[in-house]
This record gives structure tokens, sequence and C-alpha cells, in this order.
């Protein structure tokens, strides 16, 4: 996974350099971003007043992700952000057009007098912001498919209980056919 998305040493080192830069002004940011994402009537109805307490999940999140460790806690924070988005419905293409604000809003203010540089980091905020995005997705359709398969076990033994009833009310028909023939 890590040596695919291109994450080593070097990623962590360029995100923990960008995030001194972000921290500073992550309420800004986290206020034009939700700003920018609550324009949309269907996610301004999904997140309603919930934004403030979003907000503060999402900054702990994003201290996680820019700290450049992928550990445990990274892993479990991740994970909690694809539930949570499958269980309000928050589909995959908002949390994608999400980051993509993110990225162009951020990265490429803060370096653009610096190529060398710019293109580092970008490197390393593209790598980790994908590796975010894989993850939260996998775990979303992992708990939809989940979802679907407990509906599809609901209906099988409702069919099931159903032929059941059936069998049993045509058993009865049948003994009582036999018993009106004899």
């Amino acid at each position: 996974g890590m040596r695919f998305m291109r994450i080593d040493a070097g990623t962590g080192k360029a995100l923990r350099t960008f995030w001194a830069i972000v921290e500073p002004r992550l309420p800004s940011i986290l206020d034009a971003f939700y700003a920018h994402i609550t324009k949309e009537p269907e996610i301004e109805q999904l997140l309603g007043p919930q934004v403030p307490r979003l907000k503060k999940v999402q900054g702990d999140h994003w201290a996680r992700l820019f700290g450049g460790q992928f550990d445990e806690a990274y892993m479990c924070g991740v994970q909690s952000i694809g539930r949570a988005h499958n269980q309000i419905g928050l589909k995959p293409r908002w949390y994608i057009g999400g980051y993509n604000f993110v990225l162009s809003n951020l990265a490429v203010r803060t370096y653009r007098y610096r190529p060398a540089k710019l293109a580092c980091v970008l490197d390393a905020v593209n790598a980790a912001a994908m590796l975010d995005m894989d993850l939260a997705i996998s775990v979303y359709q992992d708990e939809m498919l989940a979802e679907r398969q407990a509906r599809q076990d609901q209906v099988s033994a409702a069919i099931n209980s159903f032929n059941d009833e059936i069998s049993g009310a045509l058993h009865v028909v049948d003994v009582s056919a036999h018993d009106l023939e004899e």
C-alpha cells in the first residue's frame, strides 16, 4: 500500500513541514471548506447543525494525516470517517470534491513562488490525500456492502418464513382434503 502510493520517510517530512504552515491557518481553511461544500443543498441538508463538530473532527484528522505517520491512530481515524460518511449518506463524490478544494487552495498558494518546494510538497500532499480517500472510500464501500447483505439476509429470512407458513397451510389443506375424501 504505502510503497505503491509513493509514501516514504520523505513524504512524512514534507507533510510535517507543510503542516507547520497549515495549522495556524486551519480555522479559516475549515471555515472556507465548509462554506464551499454546504453551498450544495444536498450536503447542507445532510450536515445541518453538525458543522462545528465536523470542523473539529476534520482538524484532528488532518493533524494525523499531515503528521505523516500513517500509524494505528491514523488508520482508526480514517475508518471512523468512512463509517460516518456511510451512516449519514455522504457520497464519496463530495469527499473527493472537498479534497480538490483543499489541495488547490493550500499548497499552490503557499509555495507558488518556490517551484521546487511546491513540487515536493504537492507530491507528498497528493500521495497522502489519495491514500486517505482510498482508505475512507474502501471503508464506506465495505459498510455499504455489509448493510446491503444485512438487508438481503432479512429479505431471505422473510421469504423462508413465508415459505414455511405457506407449506404449513398447504399441509393443513392437504390433510383436510384427504380427510374429506375419506
